[in-house]
């Protein structure tokens, strides 16, 4: 697939969801396209952002290390995005991120986050959680901060205020991890939720 072809198929609409394992097969052959899958997510309010992000959590999902050159990029633009889409694959990628440093200790990942970079996922994960943002997207931000709470201390007892403040009203879906959350902070045990 050129380039050319690849960014007609991305701005195509209605948007062919057939076309996204070919989609993904060329973002892990010219890794570099990540650029212009983040490039039009930074378009925040037009729907190539959401389709962009799916295409990329698909391709971070077969090979997260594709966005390891660009986390200053991403760890900017999470502040930004407005569509539910975009944000939920936002808040997955920083899931998955953060369960490479804090689960996996995969060294590459523990590299290349730097502080900076976790306090940005930090700040946009309470953001997400405080807003009335779509469950799948509070869920994953829970996770992240539940992991990002082993490095900074703060995290936990905020975490638990926001998670406990929204329990009564919360999807069951909500309920259930918040609690399996909670119960991991109080009793210190890891909580692996995902397998990667």
């Amino acid at each position: 697939m050129t380039k050319e072809e690849f960014n007609s198929i991305l701005a195509r609409t209605p948007k062919d969801y057939r076309k996204r394992p070919l989609l993904v097969a060329a973002i892990l052959e010219n890794q570099h396209w990540v650029a212009i899958l983040l490039n039009n997510m930074s378009a925040v309010t037009d729907e190539r952002s959401n389709f962009s992000a799916r295409m990329l959590e698909l391709s971070c999902k077969e090979e997260l290390s594709i966005l390891l050159p660009y986390l200053d990029v991403f760890s900017e633009l999470i502040a930004k995005l407005k569509l539910d889409g975009s944000s939920r694959t936002s808040a997955k990628l920083i899931e998955m991120l953060t369960f490479q440093y804090f689960i996996k200790y995969n060294s590459v990942y523990i590299e290349r986050l730097s502080t900076e970079i976790l306090e940005k996922f930090t700040e946009r994960c309470f953001d997400w959680m405080i807003t009335d943002r779509a469950i799948a997207i509070q869920a994953h931000s829970m996770y992240a901060l539940y992991l990002l709470g082993t490095k900074f201390e703060w995290i936990h007892p905020e975490l638990i205020l926001q998670i406990e403040r929204k329990l009564p009203t919360g999807s069951t879906g909500y309920k259930n991890r918040g609690r399996k959350i909670i119960r991991a902070i109080t009793t210190n045990k890891l909580l692996k939720l995902q397998a990667q």
